[in-house]
């Protein structure tokens, strides 16, 4: 007995429309949610997800990135976030300096331990925008190259003098 699985030709995960989802978000919770734009050609996202009333008490906003040779790119935007929350999404990996970005500074966590293939939180950009008593962090990571992350997090802070002037 022979047993044949067909195999679907097409990609099962399908493009979500995260400019809609964060329009959703800004009209209801009056936040200033990112929505950068996609790398080029072959970019789409994946997922979007807005997570409220948590129990660290981080409201955030997640998009996720897929690129043409399956690169992944995230970005959560904590609102009234902590260092301590920040260690927490980027748990095992540890500030290794910073660089300037787009105008921006970030700073550079990579992971203590050596994965391969690299995990999606191996490596990450983190950056704060504070308006007036409230400070929101902002978190790039993902298994793209430094070139790719660069060239995001640029995106990612043209956008943030736009929402945050």
């Amino acid at each position: 007995m022979v047993l044949i699985t067909p195999r679907p030709s097409t990609n099962l995960v399908q493009p979500v429309d995260y400019k809609a989802a964060a329009q959703e978000i800004r009209d209801t919770a009056k936040l200033p949610v990112l929505t950068p734009k996609l790398l080029g050609s072959g970019w789409y996202s994946n997922s979007a997800r807005w997570n409220s009333k948590t129990a660290d008490g981080v409201d955030n906003w997640y998009v996720g990135f897929v690129g043409p040779k399956n690169q992944y790119l995230g970005i959560t935007q904590g609102f009234k976030a902590n260092p301590t929350w920040v260690m927490l999404q980027l748990k095992g990996d540890l500030p290794q300096g910073a660089v300037s970005i787009g105008g921006k500074r970030w700073t550079v966590w990579q992971s203590t331990t050596k994965n391969d293939p690299a995990k999606t939180r191996d490596y990450a950009l983190v950056t704060d925008v504070t308006t007036g008593s409230n400070t929101d962090s902002i978190l790039v990571y993902g298994t793209a190259s430094k070139a790719q992350f660069r060239q995001f997090a640029t995106l990612v802070a043209q956008q943030l003098k736009v929402l945050y002037p």
